[in-house]
């Protein structure tokens, strides 16, 4: 069994506790130590095994970076050449260069890296890729990608760091991993509307936004058959639209794509410290490409000029 700590215990540094648990239910995980500056968020980690201020004696295998994104690729480095293994939260770094020195780094200390890009282990995105291998939708010929939250807006946040990133890489994934060509992007920090062109003239439409009157996750795949619709938040069936009606399909698994996405990286770290392969979802081509994409989508919104 492993030992996880996870540095940052705020809003989502809470869900990994709380699924972390549950792995170490199952004796998946040995302990979890939580690492956080702040007193109130070491005092409300009751899951923890243990609490500390600092990465200062921690005993961890693997390192959940959950901390401001500004934070993320410094710490990622550093705790890599100090020999733990770490997942960080999207964003890997601000730019894609920073991004590819943290791959490096990963390469250089011989470290597992995963990168919290989690939508990937959703069961209704695998069943969507099935279903696209194997021609049931038809030839695919748009997406999209809806997200708007009646959460605030967190203080200097950008909409598209923030929830876009996760839009953009699941198109790319979606589309077996083809780089767009083009990105076109519409409204401000709050509220966006991103465009991305794709070869042969397929396009996903992303629509995200904070502070919205109701709460939406909704991923919409248009084929030449058939739609393929799931919401975000239902992680064990999808609604499959054809000329007959529509009909519900249901998921090979029913994990949330948090507690996926940790299975995925434990049962990677046991095989890497065994000698044998493991693989980095995502891997390291599309990290670097989900890095860059936002970055572009970010440059491509409009700027806004005082009359």
């Amino acid at each position: 069994m492993l030992k996880v700590a996870i540095l940052g215990c705020g809003r989502w540094g809470k869900n990994h506790l709380q699924t972390l648990s549950k792995l170490r239910d199952e004796k998946l995980v040995d302990s979890i130590s939580v690492v956080d500056i702040s007193k109130e968020a070491r005092e409300s980690a009751i899951l923890a095994d243990q609490v500390s201020e600092t990465m200062d004696g921690v005993d961890a295998d693997l390192v959940i970076i959950a901390t401001p994104s500004n934070l993320h690729a410094n710490q990622a480095r550093q705790l890599m050449a100090k020999g733990y293994h770490v997942l960080v939260e999207k964003p890997l770094g601000c730019c894609e260069s920073e991004a590819a020195q943290v791959l490096a780094s990963a390469h250089e200390n011989g470290r597992v890296i995963g990168v919290g890009l989690l939508l990937r282990f959703h069961p209704a995105v695998s069943l969507a890729k099935r279903m696209l291998s194997s021609g049931e939708l038809g030839r695919l010929e748009s997406l999209r990608f809806v997200r708007r939250t009646m959460r605030n807006a967190p203080p200097g946040g950008n909409v598209i760091e923030s929830l876009g990133v996760h839009a953009i890489d699941l198109m790319c994934h979606l589309m077996s991993e083809s780089e767009p060509s083009a990105v076109n992007v519409e409204g401000d920090e709050t509220e966006a509307r991103i465009a991305l062109e794709f070869p042969r003239g397929i396009e996903a439409i992303i629509d995200i936004g904070w502070q919205t009157s109701s709460e939406r996750r909704i991923v919409t795949l248009v084929g030449s058959n058939a739609i393929l619709r799931f919401d975000l938040d239902i992680h064990d069936k999808a609604f499959l639209i054809t000329d007959n009606g529509e009909e519900e399909i249901f998921c090979e698994s029913s994990h949330s794509p948090l507690e996926a996405e940790l299975r995925h990286i434990l049962n990677g770290i046991v095989n890497f410290n065994s000698g044998e392969a493991w693989t980095s979802v995502p891997d390291y081509g599309a990290a670097l490409r989900g890095v860059r994409w936002t970055e572009r989508a970010i440059q491509a919104l409009p700027i806004v000029r005082p009359h």
